[in-house]
């Protein structure tokens, strides 16, 4: 996959009930792909703008590791955003995770 340059950190929260409390794990992950996307829409409040970013996973680099889930973190850099939908492409020419996160 061309473009797999970054690296990037997963963070996922989850609740441990047996502890009552959150259990933060992070995912370092070398050679992806990352980018951002303005988009914008108007409706009947006006025009909204926001920046969308696009990350895709190569299998090979996703290895076992859990899929990531709405809410979650994803940080590149000094960027970090939340993920709003994940796609699992691993199943596909050039198999790849493709999350979008804002």
């Amino acid at each position: 996959m061309l473009g797999c340059d970054k690296t990037i950190t997963l963070v996922h929260t989850a609740y441990d009930s047996a502890a009552d409390t959150d259990i933060t794990t992070e995912t370092v992950l070398a050679g992806v792909s990352w980018y951002a996307q303005n988009r914008a829409a108007v409706d009947s409040t006006g025009l909204h703008s926001a920046r969308v970013y696009k990350c895709r996973i190569p299998a090979a680099v996703w290895g076992d590791t859990a899929l990531p889930v709405p809410g979650d973190t994803i940080r590149c850099g000094t960027v970090s955003a939340a993920v709003l939908d994940v796609h699992d492409n691993r199943g596909k020419a050039n198999g790849h995770i493709y999350v979008e996160a804002s």
